[in-house]
C-alpha cells in the first residue's frame, strides 16, 4: 500500500510539473498576422518597423481579422445614432522576443478602427463632423486613414456613408531606424488595413482608397 502511494505521488508530481511548464507562443510570418489586415505587400513594412522576421500570437482575443472587423463596422453603421458607441475589435501585433542589452522585449504595434456616420448626430461645429473623402494623419510612430464606405452589403449610401478610420501605431521604442525612415512603412500598414476592410465590406470603388499607399493624399 505504501509503495503504491509513493508511485502515485511520483506520477502526479511528474504530471503537474509537465503541466506547469510554460510553452512558447507559436511563431508565424508577418503575412499571417491579423487575418488579412496585413497584406503580402505590406508584410516587409511590418518586419522593418518591429525589426522582426517572425511574430507571435500572445492573446487570441487581440488577434482579430478582416472579417471580424468588417462585421463590427457594419453593425456600428446599423446602430444609427449609436454608431460611435459600438466596440470595434483591433489587432495587437508582437514580434518574437528580442534581446536588448540585458533584457528581452516583445516589439509591439497595433491596428485600431473607428466608425461614424451622419446618423451619429454629431453637431456640425464639432471637429471632424463634416469630414468626407479620404483623409490621412501622420503622428509619432503612427498613421491613420479615414474614408467613406458606400456599400449595399451594409446599407450605407452616398448621402449617409459609413465613415471608417484605420490606424496603425508602433509601440516599439527600442528600434534603430529613425522616424523619417519608418514613416512610409506606417502609411503602408495603415493603408493595407484600410483597403482590406474596404474590400471586406464591398465599399464602392474601394472606399475611394488608392491601390497603393503612394497614392494617398498628403498627411495632415
Amino acid at each position: 500500500m505504501l509503495l503504491l502511494g509513493l508511485l502515485a505521488a511520483a506520477c502526479n508530481g511528474s504530471t503537474e510539473s509537465e503541466a506547469s511548464t510554460p510553452t512558447e507562443p507559436e511563431e508565424i510570418a508577418a503575412v499571417r498576422v491579423c487575418g488579412g489586415l496585413v497584406s503580402a505587400a505590406a508584410a516587409p513594412a511590418l518586419e522593418r518597423v518591429l525589426e522582426s522576421s517572425r511574430f507571435v500570437l500572445r492573446d487570441d482575443k487581440e488577434n482579430t481579422d478582416a472579417l471580424s472587423v468588417g462585421k463590427a463596422l457594419a453593425s456600428a453603421y446599423r446602430a444609427g445614432e449609436r454608431v460611435r458607441d459600438t466596440s470595434i475589435p483591433g489587432c495587437d501585433i508582437s514580434g518574437a522576443l528580442k534581446p536588448v542589452e540585458s533584457d528581452r522585449y516583445y516589439p509591439t504595434a497595433y491596428l485600431r478602427f473607428r466608425a461614424t456616420s451622419k446618423k451619429a448626430g454629431v453637431p456640425a461645429y464639432m471637429p471632424g463632423a463634416e469630414d468626407e473623402g479620404t483623409m490621412v494623419w501622420s503622428r509619432f510612430r503612427a498613421y491613420e486613414i479615414a474614408f467613406d464606405c458606400v456599400s449595399p452589403r451594409i446599407g450605407s449610401t452616398r448621402e449617409v456613408p459609413l465613415r471608417i478610420a484605420a490606424q496603425f501605431r508602433s509601440e516599439w521604442d527600442k528600434g534603430r531606424a529613425s522616424e523619417s525612415v519608418l514613416a512610409p512603412d506606417y502609411a503602408t500598414l495603415a493603408h493595407s488595413a484600410a483597403l482590406a476592410i474596404a474590400e471586406e465590406l464591398g465599399c464602392d470603388a474601394q472606399g475611394g482608397l488608392p491601390a497603393r499607399p503612394e497614392g494617398l493624399p498628403a498627411a495632415e
